[in-house]
């Protein structure tokens, strides 16, 4: 979680900080820090936490996107062109290609219960197994996790799913999830290594088992059935749904849901 920190010298100067790191309304705390080691043609450098408050360092200016509406962009307050960046999976840095290549320079600012809106159900999964470490998490303790439960309550809709349901969904994504049926736990593929030239890399096992999510898909009688057997198939599984099939989805999703008397009850 972080936070912005507004700074008095210059209109929208600020700072962005770990949250944990430093009180409401107190400054300090660990801030996003960067390096161009002093040249000023430098077109990129990571971004790190730390203490420091070098004003070269640590100074950006908020700006809106131009693209995205609500969004902002944080450039360098002394290095103009620079911005902050997140380059998937998992790199932030200072970098020039605010408008070009797979980089992400705008960002929305939100209260952290409302980032469920903006994930998948693999990354609310994954947040809670790799909560749990590396190696293989039961599904009762995954079905605990505080964000799971909240993710389903506020964006699904719905209790947590059972077992049946976690390996409907498991089976559907087999190339993300190792999903031992018998134990009912399940943990995270490791990231495939790349493979010597020449050599493709073979493809993760597919589990065994029967109907998957297709089967689930013919047996939903209710709009949050469908909508959770639609979450279980990965993308080349729906891209081989028959027509029929699929267009009998759209129509039970696009149905009007019922009229309910309140929102659900968070369940142990």
């Amino acid at each position: 979680k972080f936070s912005l920190w507004w700074l008095p010298e210059v209109n929208n100067m600020c700072r962005l900080r770990a949250r944990a790191t430093a009180g409401q309304g107190v400054e300090g705390g660990l801030n996003f820090t960067f390096e161009f080691d002093g040249k000023a043609d430098a077109s990129e450098a990571d971004i790190t936490l730390s203490a420091s408050q070098d004003m070269r360092r640590a100074n950006l200016i908020a700006m809106a996107s131009p693209f995205s509406q609500g969004a902002f962009r944080f450039e360098g307050a002394f290095w103009p062109g620079r911005f902050v960046s997140f380059r998937p999976s998992s790199t932030l840095c200072m970098a020039t290609s605010a408008d070009d290549g797979a980089d992400v320079t705008d960002f929305v600012l939100v209260d952290y219960t409302a980032a469920y809106k903006y994930m998948t159900t693999s990354e609310v999964l994954a947040g809670a197994v790799e909560n749990h470490g590396s190696g293989f998490v039961k599904l009762s303790d995954m079905r605990a996790d505080l964000s799971v439960r909240m993710y389903f309550q506020q964006m699904l809709g719905c209790a947590v799913w059972n077992n049946k349901d976690f390996e409907t969904f498991f089976e559907g994504h087999y190339d993300t999830w190792d999903y031992d049926q018998k134990r009912a736990r399940v943990k995270l593929r490791q990231k495939e290594t790349k493979a010597p030239e020449g050599e493709p890399s073979p493809p993760p096992p597919k589990p065994s088992g029967g109907g998957g999510w297709r089967e689930l898909l013919k047996r939903a009688e209710q709009q949050a059935e469908v909508a959770q057997a639609v979450l279980a198939a990965g993308e080349a599984e729906l891209e081989i749904l028959e027509v029929g099939e699929a267009l009998n989805a759209l129509g039970r999703l696009a149905e009007q849901p019922a009229a309910s008397s309140g929102p659900p009850a968070l369940r142990d």
